[in-house]
């Protein structure tokens, strides 16, 4: 009899401590700070395509890309690709155009 009381407070205890095992508080949980958004984007200032220097407003198939937090915007899919090719240069001409 004696062995299955101490099998029983055993049992108990056991149960016990397993409840007990990390919960996450309210408290905890509130000290988790939420990601920060990505900023926007900056809008593309210029009227001509980068690449080209055309009219954007001429252009039927105006495309855009970002880079580095900034937009930039191309007449066509064969300037956004020679844009992606050397970027930083045309980041450059960019900087010079503003």
């Amino acid at each position: 009899m004696k062995t299955l009381h101490g099998c029983l407070a055993a049992c108990i205890l056991l149960a016990s401590c397993a409840q007990d095992a990390e919960q996450p508080t309210a408290h905890a949980v509130s000290r988790i700070a939420p990601p920060k958004p990505k900023p926007a984007p900056m809008p593309y200032p210029l009227e001509t395509c980068l690449v080209t220097d055309d009219d954007l407003d001429e252009m039927d198939e105006r495309v855009s890309t970002v880079h580095r937090g900034q937009t930039f915007e191309f007449c066509c899919k064969p300037c956004l690709a020679k844009f992606k090719k050397h970027p930083e240069k045309y980041a450059a001409i960019f900087s010079s155009k503003q």
